[in-house]
């Protein structure tokens, strides 16, 4: 399924028309009404470490898994 693993954001369905329903009166008549179509927008998903994240959640997820590199002073 394409969902970011972090958050579950997936596909939404809108709806839009190509230009304004009617041009005279208060809607217009339905011989001159736009018609409607439904348009799918998919999330923005990266692969990252093996997981499908979203960009806002990738932010969040890459400074986890960042190794902190630790500097041992030999003392002798």
């Amino acid at each position: 399924m394409l969902a970011c693993i972090s958050c579950g954001k997936g596909k939404n369905i809108s709806a839009y028309s190509r230009h304004k329903k009617g041009s005279s009166g208060a809607g217009g008549t339905w011989a001159l009404r736009a018609p409607i179509h439904q348009r799918t927008q998919k999330p923005n998903l990266h692969k990252y470490k093996g997981d499908k994240y979203c960009t806002k959640c990738l932010r969040i997820a890459k400074p986890e898994f960042k190794v902190v590199d630790v500097q041992v002073s030999a003392s002798v």
